[in-house]
């Protein structure tokens, strides 16, 4: 039998399916890589290995094409993050949870941490995608609701919110201005999140009089400012 070159004719012996999954990977890669602007169809096409016609088969623009990319980014994004969930023990320290997360958080590719930032705002300036890059984030508020409940925190279904919206600035900063001991100063700030849920309400209430006293003493009239 005659060897087939490497890539000769593997575009026909792919399914459909498979086809149309090896194009939305492909613009998943660009679009974290580089950017929207970059995932042309001419540049999917070459990633995925794939006749440039195969694009306009199955997507009727690149419009069509990036928001099912971003459809199946947001999907497996929230299958990762439910996957860390369901590995959690009913009891956890601090430690362990703000560990875990930064993990899943700030030691994956860069190029899907990216993919994540492009997600949002694609679902930002396109109202159908909102529905599944919500999907994900809801996905996120879930998890961090379990952990928050691992470490006993009192209020774990009020505290997921910040979690996430911390979490999602976080990294967003790190993207931007990597720093060497962002994910020792990332698990910290997770660890302070924490403390602040694990507090009764009367606790809260004590430190929140504290705080209350301390904005008093600076907006009062003729009070000296900060040094």
């Amino acid at each position: 039998m005659t060897a087939t070159p490497a890539g000769a004719g593997a575009p026909r012996r792919r399914s459909s399916v498979q086809r149309r999954d090896a194009l939305l990977q492909a613009a998943i890669e660009i679009v974290g890589e580089a950017g929207a602007g970059a995932a042309t169809h001419r540049a999917i096409a070459a990633r995925a290995g794939l006749p440039l016609a195969t694009t306009s088969y199955f997507f009727s623009s690149i419009d069509q094409l990036l928001e099912e990319a971003t459809r199946r980014f947001t999907a497996i994004r929230a299958a990762e993050i439910e996957r860390v969930a369901d590995e959690l023990p009913d009891q956890a320290s601090f430690e362990e949870v703000a560990a875990l997360f930064a993990d899943l958080l700030l030691a994956g590719e860069r190029s899907m941490e990216l993919a994540q930032v492009e997600a949002y705002l694609h679902a930002a300036r396109r109202e159908a995608l909102r529905p599944a890059v919500g999907g994900a984030m809801a996905a996120f508020e879930r998890a961090a609701e379990r952990a928050l409940s691992a470490a006993g925190a009192a209020r774990p279904a009020e505290g997921a919110r910040a979690f996430v919206a911390l979490s999602d600035g976080f990294v967003l900063g790190h993207l931007a201005r990597p720093r060497d001991d962002d994910r020792e100063v990332f698990a910290e700030a997770l660890r302070s999140l924490f403390v602040a849920y694990l507090m009764e309400p009367t606790e809260r209430d004590r430190v929140e009089v504290r705080l209350g006293g301390r904005r008093g003493v600076g907006t009062h009239a003729g009070a000296p400012g900060p040094a």
